[in-house]
C-alpha cells in the first residue's frame, strides 16, 4: 500500500518563521515511524513548507508514485490549503483515499469532513495507531465504524468512531522517520506529550497527562540525530520540558555526560513556576542555548485568570534565576487576553523590558477551536467579538480572526511593533535590534503594511490561486454553537483520559 504524507504547502509567505520553516513537520516523521514498523506500507514524506513546494509541485511529486492513500496535517490556520491541495489530488485520482489529521480536525470532527468535501477520512487525537489501523482497514477492505478516532464519510453521511485513548507508554513509539525527509538545521524532539496546565488560549492536544519518555531512549534518538544529520540545532517540543523535575535532572546529567550541549545548539520551553536556582544552573552547565518561557501578560489579574498557576512575582524570580545563571531567554508574550486595555498591553511592555530576553515574542491572541478563548470569543465573553471563522485568517502573529472591546486591532498591532522596539531601545541593545529587524524583516514588513494599508484580513495581502475561492465555497460553515460546543466536548475528553491515566499508570501523575 503506497501512502504519502503531506505537510501542505502555504499561500504565501506572511511569517517566515512558520511558513519556511527550517524543520521538518515532526508529527508526519512520527506517523511514517509507527507505520513502517508493520510490513506491506511504503511511505513517503512531502513537507511542502520545508521543501518550498508550491501545490502544482506537490500534485506532480504524488501523481510520479500514484499512492492509495494521502494523509495531510494541519493547524487551523493550514486547514484550507490542506483541503485545496486535497481537492487537486481527488480531481486526478479520484480513487486515492484522502485522510487529514491534527489538531484542527481534532477539535472539529464532523464539521471539518462537512466544511471540506475533499477529505474523505479525519484521524481524531493521537495518531499513530488510529493512523495505522485505518491503513490496514483500507488495504483489506475491512470496515472502519470499529476503530477508535476516526471521523468518516458512509452512505452520505459523516460517522464519529468512538474516543482512541493515547498511549501512556510513550517508548513503544518508534523514533520518527527523519531518514524519509530532506536533513534539516533543527530537529525536534518530543520527549515529553502533555501538559498538567489548562491555558485558556491553549486547547493542549496532548492532553492534561504528561507522558514522558525514558531518558535513555531520548539520550538514544537525540545521538541518532546528530550521527546521521549533523544539525544545527535541537529543540524540545515538549509543552514543559521540567514538569517532572527528577526525570529532568536525570536527562541534564545524561546530556552533559554525552557531552550533547558541545555538539549541537538546543534549547526547550517550560512553565516559570517549575524552575529554580539548581536547575538553571544545570542548564547552563549542560551547554543550553536558550530557555523559552511562558510570561504571555504582565497584568497581574490576567494571569490568575488564565489557567496558567502562576503570577508576576514567579515570573520575575525564575527570570532573576536565569540572568544569575547566565542562561539565555526568550520569553512568550500574548497580546489580547480577555478584557484587555491599552494600560494592560503597558504594563506587559514594560515587564517585558525590565524581563529583557534575549528574545522577545508577542503574539496576538486567536481563538483557535478548542480552546476556552475560542468559546469566549463564539460567546462574546472577555470583550471578544469573532469576525470570521476563515481559517486562513487564525494566525497568531498578523491574523484577523477576532476584535476586543476595548481596543481596535490596529492598536494591538501598534503595540505589538512598539513592545519590540522598547525591550530593546530600553535596554540600549541596538546591535541586537538591528540583527532582530533584519532575521524577522519578512514578518516585520507584513505587520506594517497589513496597519498602514487598512486591511483588517490576512489573506489579502498575499495572492491566492485563481481558483483558491471557489474551490473551497463554504456550503457547511462552522456555526457560533459549535465553536462554544466544540470547547465543551474537549474538555470531556480531557478529563475522561485523566481518569484513565490516574487508574492504570498513577505514576504519570504529578
Amino acid at each position: 500500500m503506497e501512502v504519502y504524507l503531506v505537510n501542505p504547502p502555504v499561500l504565501g509567505v506572511l511569517e517566515p518563521w512558520y511558513d519556511t520553516p527550517s524543520f521538518g513537520r515532526t508529527a508526519l516523521a512520527y506517523l511514517a515511524g509507527y507505520l513502517r514498523q508493520y510490513p506491506g506500507f511504503d511511505n513517503t514524506i512531502i513537507d511542502a513548507k520545508f521543501e518550498r513546494l508550491n501545490f502544482n509541485q506537490v500534485l506532480e511529486r504524488i501523481l510520479q508514485l500514484n499512492p492509495n492513500l494521502v494523509g495531510f496535517t494541519a493547524f487551523t490556520n493550514e486547514i484550507k490549503p490542506a483541503a485545496y491541495q486535497a481537492f487537486k489530488v481527488k480531481q486526478v485520482l479520484s480513487e486515492t483515499v484522502t485522510v487529514i489529521g491534527g489538531v484542527h480536525v481534532t477539535s472539529l470532527p464532523s464539521q471539518t469532513l462537512e466544511e471540506f468535501p475533499s477529505f474523505d477520512i479525519g484521524v481524531v487525537g493521537e495518531g499513530e495507531i488510529s493512523f495505522y489501523e485505518l491503513c490496514s482497514a483500507l488495504r483489506e477492505g475491512k470496515p472502519l465504524g470499529n476503530i477508535p478516532g476516526l471521523v468518516y464519510r458512509m452512505n452520505g453521511e459523516i460517522r464519529q468512531t468512538s474516543q482512541r485513548e493515547r498511549i501512556l507508554d510513550q517508548d513503544s513509539i518508534p523514533f520518527p522517520a527523519w531518514d524519509l525527509m530532506p536533513k534539516a538545521e533543527t530537529y525536534f524532539i518530543q520527549s515529553i506529550r502533555g501538559c498538567p496546565f489548562n491555558c485558556l488560549f491553549c486547547m493542549n492536544p496532548n492532553g492534561k497527562v504528561a507522558r514522558k519518555r525514558s531518558v535513555g531512549r531520548v539520550i538514544q534518538e537525540i545521538e541518532l540525530i546528530i550521527r546521521s544529520y549533523h544539525p544545527e540545532r535541537i529543540s524540545f517540543g515538549d509543552e514543559l520540558f521540567n514538569v517532572d523535575m527528577k526525570r529532568t535532572h536525570e536527562l541534564l546529567d545524561a546530556m552533559i555526560e554525552n557531552k550533547i550541549g558541545e555538539r549541537v545548539q538546543w534549547d526547550v520551553q517550560t512553565h516559570v513556576d517549575f524552575v529554580d536556582d539548581a536547575l538553571f544552573a544545570k542548564f547552563k552547565k549542560a551547554n543550553l542555548t536558550r530557555v523559552e518561557l511562558g510570561v504571555e501578560t504582565g497584568e497581574e489579574k490576567s494571569l490568575k485568570k488564565m489557567g496558567k498557576g502562576t503570577d508576576l512575582e514567579a515570573i520575575k524570580r525564575a527570570c532573576d534565576s536565569a540572568r544569575n545563571a547566565r542562561v539565555k531567554i526568550g520569553t512568550f508574550l500574548l497580546f489580547g487576553q480577555p478584557n484587555e486595555t491599552v494600560d494592560s498591553l503597558k504594563k506587559t511592555i514594560n515587564l517585558a523590558a525590565k524581563i529583557n530576553p534575549e528574545l522577545p515574542m508577542f503574539g496576538l491572541m486567536t481563538p483557535y477551536p478548542g480552546t476556552e478563548v475560542a468559546r469566549m470569543d463564539a460567546n462574546g465573553e472577555g470583550g471578544y467579538r469573532l469576525l470570521t471563522t476563515d481559517w486562513d485568517e487564525y494566525n497568531k502573529q498578523i491574523g484577523g480572526a477576532m476584535e476586543f472591546a476595548n481596543l481596535t486591532r490596529r492598536q494591538i498591532e501598534w503595540m505589538q511593533i512598539l513592545g519590540y522596539l522598547r525591550v530593546y531601545t530600553h535596554n540600549h541593545r541596538y546591535i541586537d535590534l538591528i540583527k532582530f529587524l533584519w532575521e524577522y524583516r519578512k514578518g516585520a514588513f507584513e505587520v506594517i503594511r497589513k496597519i498602514i494599508t487598512g486591511k483588517d484580513k490576512l489573506i489579502e495581502l498575499v495572492r491566492k490561486l485563481a481558483d483558491y475561492d471557489h474551490v473551497l465555497k463554504r456550503d457547511s460553515p462552522v456555526s457560533i454553537n459549535t465553536l462554544i460546543t466544540a470547547r465543551e466536548k474537549w474538555q470531556i475528553v480531557q478529563q475522561t483520559e485523566l481518569k484513565r491515566a490516574k487508574e492504570i499508570k498513577a505514576d504519570l501523575m504529578l
